[in-house]
């Protein structure tokens, strides 16, 4: 507790010391909220969204995308790999699989397990902004928005452009990407390629990812064309990710996405995208390699040690690993106007979800050869999704009334109407407090219906779950300081769990008949300009405080129920007394609810507190940054996710450039 009373004041001396001295910034208030199918200043949304800016991704302490969710974002981010390996996301308390992921606002969650929603080819640097929507978004998004949505937003150059980054730490990792932007009149095309890899932090967390992207786009006086494709290469030793009963397990990703995008119009927009993501996964729960398991006739061997199950017979061997190819195809064209009622907007979304597997799905009468393996999919499942919305906004003075709702069709479930409303008064110019109350569903992914594995039993009878939040907030604008605080209700029916009553049993997924979960966020932030005179660039403090009530279950819960009871997390970026040498601060103090099997207990415990500081200290000269980064550096050890052992302190140094060339008209 002694780290988090001093970094608040800490941040509270910089930042009283600053505000007055500093000019020179776009406040939050008028940046512009691009998720919405009409987009709109901050200003004016009644609602919870936190969006994390261009220049704060910049000087973050942070190596992956999820340390920027987890310590400016008020994310629940539980860490399986280290830098970005994999990751589960949670916004106020709802589980990985409850979150929408877009990527300039095309949605991308994959349809077998949340586990993969944060596979995006998409890079750190490149980005320009994060929106985060806190509380259901499916009249706007569809279903998979139950609560909350992540939208990345990719940087645009003005120019022609050359910019690297590269860095070593230690565990071998080796950080690099470099990226190039060419200009043409109206239209441009950035390139970027990434390498990261590392030995591990322990046994068997090693890894090794490749990523490239590319990105056109052209555009004309109220509109433009964007064309997206983007790959990625996982592969990662997965050290009891999945059951720490087998810790040996290793997991390989490629990921491809395929996108156009459409904008046009100021008073009568349209927005349309067209989108292809196809995943491979292939799972070993014993792992594949020279140094680990060979394969050997039927069986795999590792010594003298044979890959398989113990029963009353004797091992039963393992058989071989899970492949799994998963498609998703869709579709969305928005529409919006104007009239004397206010602002309109209606749409239309169609997706497919497809699998096939040696798994997951339903057994198919024929087989289908795995690429670029020996493995044979005899497993499969399809659905499709259909999704019609429409949604009004009115402003009549410091009045604002947002309502709508959204039908959803799947093929398998049939349909469901998610309504909503938002409700918004400015007491004051620079004051707005508001209140709303959305819908939500979701359907269950393919492993939540199909997965059977050593330690896991799927239910294909689950059902959709549903839930209904109530908030009432307030917003509060002072020049380059942002104040907002809400109150929320969610009422959550036959929400979809991983539970077992005994640590002796199997996981087996379930619908859990009622969770009620209540909470309570408050932050503020600020932001200046990084050549602005002051000593501070920009600071920011949130808490989250969430209480669920489960309903007389007493389950051990793998998801639903772990929530993040306290969630407190501090940053400032900072100028240090030498010129263009700067520093910036992150911190977080999370009190997890729940409790888990400790297997090297072979007993019950609760989470304790973790405590993460993060430090980055950059010095610029002319072209190049130079820079040290420390990740975790009161090496805490707590753990946030059941019998996966985190990093401790981890020390990266790097150099980052930008060069700007003249554009050709």
């Amino acid at each position: 507790m002694k780290a988090i009373y001093f970094t608040v004041i800490s941040l509270l001396i910089l930042l009283s010391s600053s505000v007055i001295a500093q000019t020179d910034t776009i406040p939050l208030a008028e940046i512009e909220i691009s998720s919405s199918a009409n987009p709109v200043v901050f200003k004016q949304v009644s609602r919870s969204i936190r969006v994390i800016t261009a220049q704060e991704l910049a000087s973050a302490p942070v190596l992956s995308l999820e340390d920027v969710l987890r310590f400016y974002g008020g994310v629940d981010v539980r860490e399986r790999g280290a830098m970005g390996v994999q990751s589960d996301l949670s916004i106020r308390g709802g589980g990985m699989d409850q979150n929408l992921m877009m990527v300039n606002g095309v949605a991308l969650n994959d349809p077998q397990t949340g586990h993969h929603n944060t596979n995006q080819a998409v890079m750190l640097n490149s980005l320009e902004k994060i929106e985060i929507l806190e509380g259901p978004g499916t009249r706007w998004f569809g279903p998979n928005a139950f609560s909350g949505g992540i939208n990345l937003i990719t940087h645009q150059p003005d120019n022609n452009q050359l910019s690297f980054d590269i860095s070593g730490g230690q565990h071998g990792l080796l950080m690099a990407d470099v990226s190039a932007t060419a200009k043409l009149g109206r239209w441009m095309n950035t390139t970027s390629v990434g390498r990261q890899k590392s030995d591990g932090y322990a046994r068997n967390t090693d890894f090794s990812i490749w990523q490239i992207n590319n990105e056109s786009v052209l555009k004309f006086p109220d509109g433009l064309v964007r064309f997206y494709l983007g790959y990625l290469d996982k592969g990662f030793g997965a050290n009891s990710f999945y059951t720490p009963k087998y810790p040996d397990q290793y997991e390989h990703i490629s990921s491809s996405l395929a996108s156009l995008s459409f904008e046009k119009g100021k008073r009568y927009p349209v927005k349309a995208n067209l989108s292809w993501r196809r995943l491979y996964d292939r799972f070993e729960l014993f792992r594949e390699d020279d140094q680990w398991y060979k394969k050997q006739g039927e069986v795999y061997v590792n010594g003298a040690d044979t890959a398989g199950f113990p029963t009353a017979s004797g091992i039963y061997p393992y058989k071989g690993h899970n492949y799994h190819r998963t498609d998703v195809v869709s579709m969305n064209v928005g529409v919006g106007f104007e009239s004397v009622a206010g602002n309109t907007q209606v749409g239309v979304s169609a997706r497919y979800e497809g699998i096939v597997s040696n798994v997951l799905g339903d057994l198919m009468s024929d087989t289908v050869n795995s690429a670029n393996s020996d493995a044979w999919y005899n497993h499969s499942k399809q659905r499709e999704n259909l999704t019609l919305y429409l949604n009004h906004n009115y402003v009549n003075g410091r009045w604002s009334l947002a309502g709508g709702l959204s039908t959803y069709y799947n093929s398998d479930y049939g349909v469901y109407v998610s309504p909503g409303i938002d409700l918004g008064f400015f007491v004051l110019d620079q004051l707005k407090i508001y209140t709303s109350a959305n819908r939500a569903v979701r359907i269950p992914t393919y492993t939540d219906l199909y997965y059977q594995g050593p330690d896991q039993v799927s239910n294909p009878d689950l059902k959709p779950e549903t839930a209904t939040t109530y908030e009432v907030g307030a917003k509060a604008f002072l020049n380059k300081l942002t104040i907002s605080g809400v109150l929320f209700h969610r009422d959550g029916e036959d929400l979809i769990d991983w539970v077992k009553e005994n640590p002796e049993e199997k996981w087996h997924s379930m619908n859990l008949t009622s969770l009620k979960t209540n909470g309570v966020s408050a932050s503020v932030q600020y932001l200046s300009g990084l050549s602005s005179p002051g000593w501070i660039h920009a600071a920011g403090i949130s808490y989250t405080y969430m209480d669920s009530d489960k309903s007389s279950y007493q389950y051990l819960s793998l998801y639903a129920l772990d929530y993040l009871q306290h969630n407190l997390a501090l940053n400032v970026s900072h100028r240090l007394f030498f010129k263009n040498l700067t520093a910036s601060w992150a911190f977080v103090y999370q009190q997890r609810n729940g409790n888990y099997l400790d297997y090297s207990l072979g007993e019950v415990v609760n989470y304790q507190p973790v405590n993460r500081i993060n430090l980055k200290v950059t010095y610029q000269h002319k072209w190049a940054r130079f820079y040290v980064s420390c990740r975790n550096i009161l090496d805490d050890k707590s753990i946030d996710y059941a019998n996966i052992p985190p990093a401790g302190l981890w020390v990266v140094a790097g150099l980052t450039s930008r060069i700007d060339f003249a554009s050709k008209k």
